[in-house]
């Protein structure tokens, strides 16, 4: 009897470990922004993240910014990169190729955390 109960308690782990994993997975698709400002820049960063493969992702990164300067808004830059990721199953987190940036997901808060900035996803 205790063997039954104890293999259950460890099939329910399981589980809620998978989960756990495929809620972030199916979570992962779709569009997520930041806005920050500072005391030398004010930024815009979209990030749009589309399944391509079983654990694969490709990611369009676009930014634009504007430095500050003398307390003026210099005029907006934009930056686009193109990116790929593989999302792990086990850290339940994105690990983008090129640079090694890991995104973090966090589907009951609705963001994406890269560093220390949150992105809000949008859909």
């Amino acid at each position: 009897m205790k063997t039954a109960v104890t293999m259950m308690i460890g099939m329910l782990c399981i589980a809620a470990c998978q989960s756990k994993s495929s809620k972030n997975q199916v979570f992962i698709d779709g569009i997520y922004v930041n806005h920050t400002k500072g005391e030398y820049a004010v930024a815009d960063d979209t990030l749009i993240f589309t399944h391509t493969d079983v654990n694969h992702y490709s990611i369009t990164r676009n930014t634009g910014y504007q430095a500050i300067r003398d307390g003026r808004l210099l005029p907006k830059k934009h930056q686009v990169e193109k990116l790929e990721g593989n999302y792990d199953e086990k850290s339940g987190v994105l690990n983008e190729t090129t640079t090694g940036r890991v995104f973090r997901f966090d589907p009951d808060e609705h963001v994406l955390l890269l560093k220390q900035a949150v992105y809000r996803k949008l859909n």
